[in-house]
């Protein structure tokens, strides 16, 4: 995923039912809603490019996203919750905490 170029800063607020809300942190407005899991959203993570986004979740899955449309990129299937994701620092991997 190439290098992204912020336009606005970007919040992401996780929710119990799945949903992950993404708000404009200079004007509070709601920016997108993605309907990202199949159980409570545990944990979420910027790349440092900001480029992805990771999520952790009940549904025993984390998900990669694309930071500019919300593309899920890749599910990565666990046989537990999923608690924690995070990236490391040149974006070469990502790491999820069961």
């Amino acid at each position: 995923v190439p290098k992204r170029q912020r336009r606005v800063q970007e919040l992401a607020v996780v929710t119990s039912n799945g949903k992950l809300l993404i708000y404009d942190t200079a004007t509070g407005s709601s920016l997108r809603t993605v309907d990202a899991h199949n159980g409570d959203i545990n944990y979420v993570a910027y790349s440092f490019d900001g480029s992805m986004v990771a999520t952790a979740s009940d549904d025993h899955t984390a998900r990669l996203w694309n930071a500019d449309t919300y593309a899920c990129l890749h599910t990565l299937q666990h046989n537990n919750f999923v608690w924690a994701v995070a990236f490391s620092k040149l974006n070469r991997s990502v790491v999820a905490s069961c």
